[in-house]
């Protein structure tokens, strides 16, 4: 029902739009009425048909002779059918005419094919701009399903990474230290806890997130005792969000990849600040000279190959990522405007 009163309403205005502009020059409002009243029927009928038959057809033909030859064949035979009414409305004197009117039934025929000839290609330039349309919307609709999907599926290749790790740290603290393995498996559990029931959520409190960072940062600490590793958080975050176990790889790649040096200080730093919503990361740490794949590293992680996934899908155009060695350090450096 809305859109027919929408298609009512957009002839109604045309139809005065034609009166006005097209039989301006007509002074009898009876004649101008009569005259403007058959070409817009006439380009309705000739609109309406191309729209609701002849270009789903050939949408699904895709024969491009088809639709030339019934288009003119329509005007054709419109511009007869029309050229006829109007000719025996004349002869009959069923609308009299008030001005100079010196047309004959040729002129009529011409006069009516080019107005039909408007409405035909005004159905097909309508129906091809709707079509485009409707599969732009479904495009959408199937590129955010899309992307749902994948962020699910990448979560889903996030939480045994995780928790692979986890246990590794755990089984390195039993051998060194039997007596505090009690509380890092609390902390084990309030990772898993947070990746199985916190985290699922499309956005959560960066409050959530950085606690579950300084956990997981404290349990690596633990594992890796050859490297002086140290975080830093500064800036307000109250009220902000962030999709959920972004920070969380490369802090794992630093302590992964961190180097294992006798000789020279192994170092891990970690700065995440705040200014307004944007989250400002820095996440650094040594390398081993000799170890090449550091610098392809990002080619071949899984975990980082999945936030920058997610850094596109989610956030689009709303972030700033360079990864890269400095001066022997493998250098993370993140902008991110948040919610």
């Amino acid at each position: 029902m809305r859109k027919f009163l929408l298609h009512f309403f957009f002839w109604i205005v045309f139809l005065l739009m034609w009166n006005q502009v097209v039989y301006f020059y007509i002074s009898n409002n009876a004649n101008r009425i009569y005259f403007s009243v058959l070409d817009v029927s006439l380009i309705v009928v000739a609109f309406y048909i191309v729209y609701l038959y002849i270009l789903p057809d050939y949408l699904r033909r895709k024969k491009a002779g088809i639709l030339v030859l019934s288009a003119v064949l329509l005007s054709v035979v419109l511009a007869v059918i029309y050229g006829w009414i109007m000719a025996e409305f004349l002869h009959h004197g069923v609308m009299p005419i008030r001005f100079n009117f010196t047309w004959n039934y040729t002129n009529l025929q011409y006069n009516r094919f080019f107005i039909a000839l408007l409405g035909v290609l005004a159905g097909c330039f309508v129906k091809l701009g709707v079509d485009r349309l409707e599969v732009g919307r479904r495009m959408e609709i199937m590129e955010k399903e899309k992307s749902i999907a994948e962020l699910t599926y990448l979560k889903a290749q996030i939480n045994p990474h995780f928790l692979f790790n986890s246990l590794n740290s755990l089984y390195t603290q039993l051998d060194l230290s039997p007596e505090n393995a009690k509380d890092t498996l609390v902390a084990i559990a309030d990772l898993l806890r947070y990746q199985l029931y916190e985290c699922n959520a499309d956005f959560i409190t960066v409050a959530k997130e950085l606690a579950y960072l300084e956990n997981y940062f404290n349990l690596q600490r633990i594992r890796n005792d050859n490297c002086r590793a140290s975080l830093i958080i500064e800036g307000n975050y109250q009220n902000l969000s962030i999709a959920p176990l972004l920070l969380i790889p490369y802090v794992e790649n630093a302590f992964k990849y961190v180097s294992d040096n006798d000789e020279q200080e192994n170092l891990i730093s970690i700065r995440i600040g705040f200014v307004e919503d944007e989250l400002i990361f820095c996440c650094s740490n040594t390398l081993d000279s000799e170890n090449e794949q550091q610098s392809t590293r990002t080619n071949k992680g899984i975990g980082l190959q999945n936030v920058r996934k997610r850094l596109e899908l989610i956030y689009q155009k709303k972030f700033q990522l360079k990864e890269g060695i400095d001066d022997g350090l493998y250098v993370v450096n993140l902008r991110l405007k948040l919610k």
